[in-house]
Order: structure tokens, then sequence, then C-alpha cells
């Protein structure tokens, strides 16, 4: 753990690949321009390595193993968009289907990015990094998360833009410490707890201390040492007891699962990788894990899923892995 990291520096060769990526989505779409077309000529001929790099993205999709597990990868617009954006990616994908892949990819793989922008501390994938607030309270980050903090009018605000920090909070009467998450409002005066923000839901989980936690800042559950609760769009859920340090675990570098669903296992995974993991059969989604698994070195578990489990893994790319 590092201190006081605001944002993480991408390497130059993450950049070479993220414009490579680029260009080859911008190239293959409809409505690219012959300015856009000699911008790239010029872009290849500044550096050799935009050169190679292109060229390896071009091969990663003209892949015969990466085009199967895209065919067997369910990729759909995503829900709620206006039905004209959704005719649009329609025509989109119907020349190159891997076009809504790259575009998925780049996205995925070079996240958090708008977060990032707008927050005042940040972390890359499978970093975790610490940082001093100035009233002395302490914010450990996981994985690409993301946070605000908001000093003003006597408040101690922090807003959890993206995913997970375990808060170590400097006791003050005078001026609670509260943490806004996308469903769940915490509040506290001085304790340890850990805020995780999901796709559809929010976890808070109490280390030591009292905190209260609510939806809407409306009838907060009390949550003491080793309680858990979830909050999503429409309700709170029961308060749960949790084992002693579970929540934690990522601190160690290990995630540690008793008999949940593949696919929980996998997205928790995806929190520390670069890339993409999918799982292709439906079927495969409810298969049961326990076990307690490298967060450091995702490789190293996806290898051990794979020998206890009917599974097979593929890594068609070093940003798509697909499991059937």
């Amino acid at each position: 753990m590092t201190d006081n990291p605001r944002y993480p520096a991408p390497t130059d060769q993450d950049a070479i690949a993220e414009q490579a990526m680029t260009w080859f989505v911008r190239l293959r779409s409809e409505s690219v321009t012959p300015a856009e077309r000699l911008r790239f000529q010029v872009w290849c001929r500044t550096n050799p390595a935009h050169r190679q790099a292109y060229q390896e993205t071009s091969a990663f999709w003209d892949d015969n193993d990466f085009n199967a597990a895209l065919g067997t990868a369910a990729l759909s617009p995503p829900k709620q968009l206006p039905a004209r954006r959704q005719a649009g990616i329609g025509r989109l994908a119907k020349p190159l289907s891997a076009i809504a892949a790259g575009i998925a990819l780049v996205a995925i793989i070079y996240r958090p990015t708008l977060s990032c922008w707008q927050a005042d501390y940040c972390t890359g994938i499978g970093d975790i990094n610490t940082v001093q607030l100035a009233d002395g309270s302490r914010v450990t980050l996981n994985s690409a998360s993301a946070i605000s903090v908001d000093w003003r009018n006597g408040q101690r605000h922090i807003q959890l833009m993206h995913g997970e920090a375990l808060f170590d909070v400097q006791r003050d009467p005078q001026h609670p410490f509260i943490v806004d998450a996308h469903y769940s409002n915490t509040k506290v005066l001085g304790t340890q707890f850990v805020v995780r923000e999901d796709l559809l839901s929010d976890s808070v989980s109490v280390v030591s201390g009292v905190v209260e936690v609510s939806r809407n800042r409306q009838n907060p559950a009390i949550l003491k040492a080793n309680d858990s609760i979830t909050v999503d769009a429409e309700r709170s859920s029961e308060i749960r007891r949790t084992p002693p340090n579970s929540a934690t675990a990522w601190l160690k570098g290990s995630a540690s699962f008793d008999n949940a669903p593949l696919s929980e296992v996998i997205v928790e995974l995806s929190r520390y990788r670069r890339g993409s993991l999918l799982i292709a059969d439906d079927a495969l989604k409810n298969l049961k894990v326990s076990g307690r698994f490298d967060i450091a070195n995702t490789d190293k578990a996806l290898e051990a899923l794979r020998q206890t489990l009917p599974i097979r893994v593929y890594t068609i790319t070093p940003w798509l892995v697909v499991i059937s």
C-alpha cells in the first residue's frame, strides 16, 4: 500500500493499446471520415509501437477462437436505451459484431475513467491504496475505486463514486462523518467500516464501533461490529452477522466464498483484473464455489476454479477470458 495516490498513472503501453483499440473501432464505423483516416495514417507513422499495437488488435479480432467466444457470449445493447439508439447499435453490429465487443472492452480495460476524472482519490485495477484525510481519518480504497471529499459547511462528507473502501474514522462528535454511495447513506462519529458499491446494490459492513445506515436518509438501521446490510433501489435488507475480518479480507489479498454461485465469484475476480471474464454457458453460473482465492493473481484463481469445477477456461486475448 502507498500513501496519498490521487490517480493511477497509466503506462505508455496502456495508452498506446487504448488508442489502437479506439482506432480499430472507429475505422470500422459507417461514419468514419477521410480526415480521420488520414489522422490514423499519421498516428501509425509517428511511432512504430502504434502500428504494432494496431496490428495486434486487428489480429485479436480476426482470431477464430476469439470470434467463436463472441458467438457464445451474449452481447446485447445496454438496457433502458431509447429505441432509436438500440436500432443504431443493431446496424453497427450487423456488418461487424466484434465492434460492439471492442467498445465494451475499451470501457472495461480502462476503467475507472469518468469516476477518476471526477474524484479526489482513485485507484487503478488491482491497486489498494490508503489516503489520510484532513481530519485524520484514513480511507483505504480497494481495486478500481474512487471517492470525492467535501469538507464544506462543517461537514465531513464522502461520496463513494465507484468500488469499495474501508473507512477508519477519527471521532468528532461535532462533525458526523457521512458516506453516500449509490443507494446507501452511512453516518458515524468514530468507527471502522467498509462500504461497497455493486451494480444493483450497496453493502455496508462494520469492523468496529457503531454506524447508522439508511436509504434516502430514512429509517436508519443501527449496525455494530460484524454486522452487514445491503441497500438497493427499493429497500434495505435485514442486518446480517458476518465472520470477523470477512469484510476486509481484500486487504490481505484474498476473497473468500462459502457455497457462492460461480457467477458471483467471477464478478468478484473481475474487480481485480484488467479486461473481461465471461461465462458463456448460463448453466454454469449457479455452480457452487467455496474457498479462499488469491485476488492478486487472478490467473491462479481461475486455474483453481478450473481444477475443482466442471468448466473450461479459454484465454482468448490478455483482455478476454471465456469460461464454458
